[in-house]
């Protein structure tokens, strides 16, 4: 019983620190990519619970009001939303979305990061000398 207690407490803490890897890693890109102080973001549930913790976005409910779309699937959006920029978290909506500026998802365990240069241009979004390495 001891054991499976422990297993259970590691596990949790694994799981915890992705969310807080992935937390930083939106804090720290998607602020010099969208050029504002207060970003507005319109988040699937799982990147809602991610940046629930976060004081740099604001999250919103409606997506027209949002800066920028984050999330898995967005194939249901409004008609209004279809149009702005997404940042994906799967290489499978990166690649057949066209308004995906970029997409941050696991890969075998590890971290892959990718941008689309047509999509931040078309977006007047700025990417930086450091993240330009990840663009396609």
């Amino acid at each position: 019983m001891k054991k499976i207690f422990i297993i259970f407490i590691i596990t949790l803490n694994i799981i915890y620190a992705n969310d807080n890897y992935e937390l930083k890693l939106y804090e720290k890109i998607l602020p010099t990519i969208c050029k504002t102080d207060t970003i507005k973001v319109f988040a699937d549930n799982k990147v809602k619970k991610i940046l629930q913790n976060s004081n740099r976005f604001v999250l919103v409910e409606n997506c027209n009001d949002a800066t920028i779309l984050i999330g898995k699937y967005f194939s249901d959006l409004s008609r209004e939303c279809r149009n702005k920029p997404i940042f994906t978290t799967t290489y499978q909506s990166f690649k057949n979305n066209s308004n995906s500026f970029g997409a941050f998802y696991w890969r075998k365990g590890r971290p892959q990061i990718k941008f689309r240069l047509e999509v931040i241009e078309k977006y007047n979004l700025n990417l930086s000398k450091e993240l330009k390495k990840y663009a396609q």
